[in-house]
């Protein structure tokens, strides 16, 4: 299982580097019997819009959706990588 406090100490990295951003995360499928699907929203505080969009399966980290920007990754990513990439890719944009 995908380490969560990972997860969100990286959220939360990102947020804290990146002040005009904000994030949420929500479990948008569950079949009850072990398969969950999160969803991490990235918003623009200034009006309130969703900028990025990124799905995973929480047991193994295997990213279904990536969309933030021009940052595209493959279906196969880990969650994990995939949030490191963000981080990184945002250093080297103009934010806003």
């Amino acid at each position: 299982m995908i380490d969560r406090s990972t997860i969100l100490d990286l959220l939360n990295k990102f947020s804290n580097d990146n002040e005009a951003f904000s994030w949420k995360m929500k479990c948008t499928y569950s079949d009850g019997m072990g398969t969950a699907v999160n969803q991490i929203d990235i918003i623009a505080k200034s009006d309130n819009r969703c900028v990025g969009v990124f799905t995973y399966n929480i047991t193994t980290g295997k990213v279904m959706i990536c969309s933030y920007r021009d940052l595209k990754k493959a279906r196969s990513g880990n969650i994990i990588d995939v949030l490191l990439d963000l981080i990184n890719y945002s250093k080297g944009q103009a934010i806003g």
